[in-house]
């Protein structure tokens, strides 16, 4: 029986992922994808949880919190009236 590793790689090349699209939708480093593939290195079981689930497909995996950046201008001030000032 193949382990999880052999299983996760095989999935990844036949689906055509990259190991970064891997690890982005798992949560975890490309090192982490790169270790359990090559059999240097073992999940824990709550990735080894998220790995069973994506490989399943049988439900989706939960997102992964995307972090907004907001540009600041500091160089614009607006009045009490919302009129630009300079």
């Amino acid at each position: 029986m193949k382990g999880l590793g052999e299983r996760l790689q095989g999935f990844r090349l036949r689906n055509g992922w990259s190991k970064r699209a891997v690890a982005e939708k798992l949560g975890v480093s490309i090192p982490s994808i790169i270790r359990w593939e090559e059999g240097l290195a073992e999940p824990n079981d709550y990735n080894r949880y998220k790995i069973e689930r994506f490989l399943s497909g049988s439900s989706p995996l939960p997102e992964s919190p995307r972090r907004e950046v907001m540009q600041l201008d500091l160089f614009e001030w607006r009045g009490e009236g919302g009129e630009e000032k300079r």
